[in-house]
């Protein structure tokens, strides 16, 4: 099937908000999402309306695991149409990255006291999955690049978004083979505050190169608590 004939039959057969399906859903409302990947040269976004329980969630990171990150978007689409997912408002977008914003964001999201600006990034979705996977060669023999996982979730009944990153900064130097890397699992305290709870500061813990599982540890993100399990989730 055509993306346009695709997009068509989303477009007359997403199932109407009914009782029956609001309680199929697992949700008395409309809740807003946001799916965000940043690779190396572009960021790829979907959000929607929808009334997705954990599970259903869930169950689309695992649709897309194995995915190119540029077929996200409509892998996405296609499962909460495949499914019968009460959904509106789908909006897939794709547009330049530039290094210095995702490096950044990497800083604020795993540095320590660097969180002021989280909150006006990620606010404007209830629940928001965001990846990156980026590197960039800032000279002939400088690479310099980060990897993340965050899930942000904003709970029915509490005022506090949930916050659950998981990331890397690098740099390599081609001409003597060093290398160096932060890398943190950060999550908030009740007050809102981010609470480290690994940090390292010296070799970087994944592979500066290579086939890193990003989706795998955004599948995960919730239970990661050691390098360990990220060694085993993430670096194939």
């Amino acid at each position: 099937m055509n993306q346009k004939n695709f997009n068509n039959n989303i477009t007359g057969t997403q199932k109407e908000d009914t009782p029956e399906s609001t309680m199929q859903q697992g949700r008395d409302c409309f809740l807003s999402y946001r799916f965000e990947i940043m690779e190396d040269d572009n960021i790829y976004s979907v959000s929607f309306n929808g009334k997705l329980t954990d599970e259903e969630t869930r169950k689309i990171l695992e649709s897309i695991q194995n995915c190119l990150y540029e077929k996200i978007p409509d892998a996405i689409q296609m499962y909460l149409y495949q499914n019968n997912l009460a959904y509106s408002g789908f909006v897939s977008t794709k547009k330049p990255l530039e290094h210095s914003k995702v490096m950044e964001l990497a800083g604020s999201l795993l540095y320590p006291g660097s969180n002021s600006s989280l909150d006006s990034y990620f606010r404007n979705a209830d629940t928001c999955y965001v990846i990156a996977d980026h590197q960039k060669w800032i000279s002939e023999n400088c690479c310099k690049g980060c990897y993340f996982a965050v899930k942000i979730a904003h709970p029915i009944d509490k005022g506090l978004y949930q916050y659950h990153i998981i990331g890397q900064t690098f740099n390599y130097d081609e001409t003597t083979g060093d290398e160096s890397g932060y890398f943190a699992i950060r999550t908030n305290r009740d007050d809102g505050y981010l609470d480290n709870i690994v940090i390292s500061d010296s070799e970087p813990v994944l592979p500066s190169f290579g086939c890193i599982d990003m989706l795998g540890i955004l599948l995960n993100i919730d239970s990661i608590q050691t390098v360990e399990q990220i060694e085993k989730i993430a670096v194939k």
